[in-house]
């Protein structure tokens, strides 16, 4: 290799992919803190922006919510697009999808952590966690875009739903805000943050890449899949100069 393998990187999310990731994350974090402002509106958080921000705080907290649900559609409605006609988002999904071989991983998961097993399983692309996370996050953005959407444009639906349909729509949105944000603190930030594997932090969000060592550690297998694909690669070219005759000797036969 022209470089140290130490210093070698591998890809891990493309700009694109970092890009829509940094929509959705500011996105949530605005819906969940001005959200949860109108829930807790004597909370002393909330309160201390009301004195910050004087009486119109709580349009203000209004507008932010909104601007924050479209941005997260809008960027949800891309990766719709992304996923369905590139080949790297096709793949994605590919990769995403839950197979028999999660099941299995979970399994030696759990046997490692309670130390009935001194190997840890090892991963591909994906490891279950990530794939759970993924399919997650798509049924939480359905299922808040659908009951936002409701409570936002309440004197169209009103009529169609009832105030019974309202008050169920304001239940189920609120409910999967704790969910979401739970499963963001607790689940996520874990695993990209303080877990001790990557602690401080996984900074593949920011970068895009993971060095040699993250990937033996993290994803084996995939690091395997690509060292095989070098292999291959560079046997296909081996072979291929073997086939073709060097430039310089046909030049001469042709002007002898």
């Amino acid at each position: 290799m022209s470089q140290n393998t130490q210093e070698e990187k591998f890809i891990r999310m493309t700009l694109n992919e970092r890009i829509q990731h940094l929509c959705l994350l500011t996105s949530f974090i605005t819906l969940v803190i001005t959200g949860f402002a109108l829930k807790f509106p004597e909370a002393l958080w909330v309160q201390w922006s009301r004195s910050l921000l004087g009486e119109g705080a709580f349009e203000f907290r209004g507008i932010l919510h909104r601007i924050a649900a479209v941005v997260m559609v809008a960027v949800s409605v891309y990766h719709l697009f992304y996923i369905s006609f590139t080949p790297r988002g096709r793949k994605l999904v590919r990769d995403l999808w839950f197979g028999l071989s999660d099941i299995t991983d979970l399994k030696n998961s759990f046997l490692y952590l309670i130390g009935r097993t001194t190997e840890r399983p090892l991963f591909g692309r994906f490891s279950y966690i990530e794939k759970a996370e993924y399919w997650a996050v798509v049924w939480g953005t359905v299922v808040m875009g659908i009951t936002g959407s409701l409570l936002w444009f309440v004197d169209i639906f009103l009529p169609v739903i009832s105030n019974s349909g309202m008050e169920i729509s304001t239940a189920i949105h609120y409910y999967e805000a704790i969910l979401a944000s739970l499963a963001i603190l607790v689940w996520h930030f874990y695993f990209i943050i303080f877990n001790p594997d990557v602690y401080p932090m996984n900074k593949a969000w920011l970068t895009g890449t993971l060095t040699r060592e993250e990937m033996e550690h993290e994803h084996p297998l995939e690091l395997e899949e690509i060292e095989k694909s070098r292999e291959a690669e560079d046997s296909g070219t081996a072979e291929l100069k073997k086939v073709l005759p060097e430039d310089d000797e046909s030049t001469e036969n042709y002007e002898s």
